[in-house]
C-alpha cells in the first residue's frame, strides 16, 4: 500500500482549490485511500486522470437532465465529489473525505471508481477488464448481473420511496428519522439508484468499507467485484 500510494503522488499532481492549503499529510491520506482499490491491480487503471483537486468543503457543480419531452432541465447543485470524464481530474470535499461516519460512505473510493469505470470511455458501470488480472470474469455475465441488480434495487428503492410522506420534509428530525428507519434495510446508499455508474461506484464503496450487507444482499455483485479488485475484504486477504 506504502509503495503505490507514493506512485501516486508521484504520478498525479495534486491540487488544493479555494483557498484549501492542501498539505502533504492531506495528498497521502487520500492517495492512500485511492490506492486501496487497485492495491492488486495497477495504477494503471487511473490513467485516465489529469491530477487530484481538493476543495475545503462541498462545491457546486453544474447538472443538466433531458426529460421525456425532450426538454434540456440545468441547475446546480452542492457535490461532495465529482470524476470529470475524457481525461480530467477526480474533484474531492476534503471535508467530506473525512467523514466515516455514514455507514459504507468513502468519497474518495467512490470517484476513484469511477475513474476506474471511465477506462473505456465515459463511466457505465462496466469497467475495463484487463488481460492480466480478469481472464475468469466474462464481460456479457457482469452487464447481466450488473444489469439484473441495478433494476432490482431501483425497485426497492422506488418502492421505499412510496412510503415516504407526501409532504415529506428531509430537514424534519422526524421525516429524517423516518427516512432512515425504511431506508437502512437497504445494503448501501440509495444514491446507487441514480444510473449504472453510480451503482458500480457505491457498491464499490460498499465492498471496501462495509461489505457483509453487499454479500449478503447481492452475493454475485460481491463475488464479481472480489474478481475484478482481486480483493476479499469479508476474508481479510487478498484473493
Amino acid at each position: 500500500m506504502k509503495s503505490l500510494s507514493e506512485a501516486l503522488l508521484a504520478r498525479k499532481t495534486f491540487t488544493g482549490a479555494a483557498g484549501f492549503e492542501l498539505s502533504d499529510a492531506i495528498a497521502v491520506m487520500i492517495a492512500a485511500q485511492a490506492a486501496l482499490p487497485v492495491l492488486n491491480l495497477t495504477l494503471d487503471l487511473y490513467a485516465d486522470m489529469a491530477g487530484i483537486i481538493v476543495y475545503p468543503s462541498a462545491f457546486v457543480i453544474p447538472q443538466s437532465e433531458l426529460d421525456e419531452a425532450g426538454v434540456v432541465h440545468e441547475w446546480h447543485e452542492p457535490a461532495t465529489g465529482e470524476a470529470i470524464a475524457l481525461g480530467g481530474a477526480v474533484v474531492l470535499s476534503w471535508e467530506d473525505a473525512q467523514d466515516h461516519g455514514a455507514p459504507g460512505y468513502n468519497v474518495v473510493i467512490h470517484e476513484f471508481a469511477h475513474k476506474i469505470d471511465m477506462g473505456n470511455g465515459s463511466a457505465n458501470g462496466c469497467p475495463p477488464f484487463l488481460a492480466a488480472y480478469h481472464q475468469d470474469i466474462n464481460p456479457r455475465l457482469w452487464q447481466q448481473a450488473f444489469s439484473e441488480a441495478f433494476a432490482d434495487f431501483v425497485h426497492r428503492v422506488d418502492d421505499l420511496d412510496a412510503r415516504l410522506p407526501e409532504d415529506f420534509n428531509d430537514t424534519s428530525e422526524a421525516d429524517a428519522a423516518r427516512y432512515d428507519e425504511l431506508f437502512g434495510v437497504l445494503p448501501f446508499d440509495p444514491y446507487a439508484a441514480r444510473h449504472p455508474a453510480e451503482f458500480f461506484a457505491v457498491a464499490s464503496e460498499a465492498f471496501f468499507v462495509l461489505p457483509q450487507p453487499l454479500a449478503e444482499d447481492y452475493p454475485e455483485i460481491y463475488r464479481l467485484l472480489a474478481s475484478y479488485y482481486q480483493q476479499d475484504p469479508l476474508s481479510q486477504s487478498a484473493r
